[in-house]
């Protein structure tokens, strides 16, 4: 029915697409972590990509159908790149500080204004993003945290109290509204927040073991 040529062809139209969007993407995400999406233009993004604007349109109808896809992209990679992280990690306190250590990484790279833009002009954007994070804390810590009891590194408390306690006080503290009231940096937030929460679960064995490896990478 379809001779190679059309079919390769057809595929080649196809990659290319998803090229050109997937390029689009990556520039939009990094612009709109340095820069925040609110003043962003479309030119602005079609001018660093050297595009026009009508491609960028072609791909996205509106710079909200953007942002919306720069996030759940935003999303997806560094929830593989957590997973990733602990992957091969043995002991609950090696995953516990990579885990730490790559979120750490990730949140440095959002900005102020991107904070900013999300308190004022996209709230419920925040909202999926705290819903998708609250999900991934809860099934990565739980399983560690199973670990690390029956490894002698995190205290005998129940499980379920441990978790909740974590998402509350990160609520509470590395959102939008918070920050911004507190002139503090969600990078702020989220380590003071952690380093708490880990203060409070890991046993003396598990604290020391955790403060050689921050130690040994403070020295490298």
């Amino acid at each position: 029915m379809f001779g190679n040529d059309n079919i390769k062809n057809s595929f080649l139209d196809y990659s290319n697409k998803m090229n050109e969007k997937q390029k689009i993407i990556n520039l939009a995400l990094d612009t709109f972590l340095r820069e925040g999406f609110y003043k962003t233009t479309m030119d602005d993004l079609a001018a660093k990509l050297r595009i026009s604007k009508k491609t960028i349109y072609k791909n996205f109808s509106t710079k909200e159908d953007l942002l919306r896809e720069v996030t759940q992209f935003f999303l997806k990679t560094n929830h593989d790149a957590v997973v990733e992280s602990v992957k091969s990690q043995s002991n609950a306190v090696d995953q516990l500080f990579s885990i730490t250590k790559t979120i750490g990484a990730i949140v440095t790279r959002v900005s102020d204004k991107m904070i900013s833009d999300l308190h004022n002009y996209a709230p419920e954007l925040w909202k999926e993003i705290d819903e998708f994070r609250t999900k991934m804390m809860i099934k990565g810590f739980t399983k560690i945290i199973k670990q690390g009891k029956k490894e002698g590194y995190i205290r005998n408390i129940n499980t379920d109290i441990m978790i909740t306690s974590f998402i509350s006080s990160l609520r509470g503290v590395a959102n939008p509204e918070f920050v911004i009231s507190n002139k503090i940096t969600i990078s702020e937030a989220l380590e003071t927040t952690i380093s708490i929460f880990l203060n409070g679960i890991l046993t003396e064995k598990g604290k020391k073991n955790f403060s050689k490896l921050k130690n040994n990478g403070v020295n490298k």
